[in-house]
């Protein structure tokens, strides 16, 4: 579901309160919300300029990682990706808190471009099962939220998503398939092939929450300019992530008080760790 938002909604950083109880009861039920265009133009511009010659860098230094010509990219924890506005936004933790609870963090801190040239990505979900033998559905735990740095349209390569409950198969149905495995109890891949499916199209600046569960994958980017996503993870307090964020004692500091608690788990007090330091 994409939700459009006022002009005010966008200028107090607030979403009504029926909007915000629609949009956490679709992400409960249908996997995903997209709250259309947040963000400035002039701050997705700010970050195309500061993203686009280390994610090329990144790609001499170190290639594709996650498809042909789509590169998964850790975020140096620094402007302009380290703004308040990107780690808190108001709207979307108000929906992220009311449905993993306040006491979340932030525990992932990265991008994700496909490049022109990109193809499939097989069918996956982010996530193994934390209880292979359970057989119902968990409550939510994690939320990835992604920030499109560009328009996103049919020919530069949208995320396309299985909605309306793949997040809510049972736990040993999850799996991520990325890499060619296949779960036992579900074939994912085998699945989707016979199940509704959509792409999601929406401005740069927008939000997209989804559970981390859902299935989705990458498709193929056929104009001529790269598609890009912030991708940030909250989890519960008690689900880890296998990743660490390296932030600066002066950059901590210098953080909102929403920020430090989000980031309480992280690596405070290393230096910036740039992506292809990985």
């Amino acid at each position: 579901m994409k939700m459009t938002l006022t002009p005010e909604e966008i200028k107090n950083a607030r979403l009504e309160p029926e909007k915000l109880a629609i949009a956490i009861e679709q992400v409960k039920a249908n996997g995903y919300i997209v709250l259309d265009k947040v963000y400035s133009d002039e701050q997705m511009a700010e970050l195309r300029a500061a993203f686009d010659p280390m994610f090329d860098e990144y790609i001499e230094r170190k290639g594709y990682n996650t498809g042909t010509n789509r590169a998964q990219m850790h975020l140096p924890f620094q402007a302009p990706f380290n703004d308040p506005s990107i780690i808190e936004h108001p709207i979307a933790m108000s929906v992220i808190d009311g449905l993993i609870g306040e006491y979340n963090k932030l525990v992932y801190f990265a991008s994700d471009t496909p490049m022109p040239g990109s193809d499939y990505q097989a069918v996956h979900c982010d996530i193994n099962p934390l209880f292979p033998d359970l057989s119902v559905p968990l409550p939510t735990f994690s939320l990835v939220l992604n920030i499109p740095l560009v328009d996103t349209t049919e020919e530069n390569g949208p995320l396309e998503i299985w909605p309306g409950g793949t997040h809510l198969h049972g736990d040993r149905a999850n799996q991520d398939t990325l890499g060619g495995i296949i779960n036992p109890h579900m074939h994912i891949v085998r699945a989707a092939e016979h199940m509704h499916s959509e792409k999601v199209y929406m401005s740069a600046g927008s939000i997209v929450i989804r559970d981390i569960r859902m299935w989705h994958r990458g498709t193929p980017n056929r104009s001529d300019y790269r598609r890009t996503n912030i991708a940030l993870i909250y989890n519960r307090d008690w689900y880890g992530s296998g990743y660490s964020i390296q932030i600066p004692q002066e950059e901590y500091d210098k953080l909102q008080e929403r920020s430090r608690m989000l980031l309480r788990s992280e690596k405070i007090g290393y230096p910036v760790k740039m992506p292809w330091e990985w």
